[in-house]
């Protein structure tokens, strides 16, 4: 084999890698968090929660918002109260894992503090919903986890 024609074959072989690569991406909203926040509280009753700033965020989840590209952090006033709304719009996607392991830890935590205690709030707990798309880490716990979530994915 010629090296002209070794070269080309080997060209078009690194394009079609390359074009394969990209395409197996998954894709990104260009939305922000707000944005998408903003649709999510239509379906998230948001009464008796607050907006929180990125140092309750950080003092919250032990992570800095600043690392994030949009942090949306809804919660209760009340300490007996568990609804929460959390949305994230990731600055990497290798940020996903770490952030939904200290979002399963929390629920794990307050399982614990709320079993046998307040079990109306423990049932919310048990019916939260975690879920990574898109370049954004949606965390909810509310009464009505389904609505929040396909409420999410139609505002992607």
């Amino acid at each position: 084999m010629n090296m002209p024609r070794f070269m080309a074959i080997l060209c078009a072989v690194l394009t079609m890698a390359f074009v394969f690569f990209v395409t197996r991406q998954a894709p990104v909203s260009d939305k922000t968090a707000e944005e998408i926040a903003a649709q999510l509280t239509e379906s998230f009753d948001t009464e008796g929660l607050t907006l929180r700033s990125g140092g309750e965020f950080k003092k919250t989840f032990l992570l800095s918002a600043g690392d994030y590209d949009g942090v949306v952090y809804y919660s209760a006033d009340s300490v007996m109260d568990v609804r929460e709304l959390l949305l994230v719009r990731l600055k990497d996607e290798s940020q996903s894992q770490e952030l939904t392991e200290v979002l399963k830890k929390r629920i794990e935590d307050k399982i614990v503090l709320f079993n046998g205690y307040a079990p109306e709030e423990e049932a919310l707990l048990g019916s939260y919903v975690l879920e990574s798309s898109q370049g954004f880490v949606l965390f909810a716990v509310c009464s009505h986890p389904d609505k929040v979530l396909e409420t999410f994915k139609e505002a992607l």
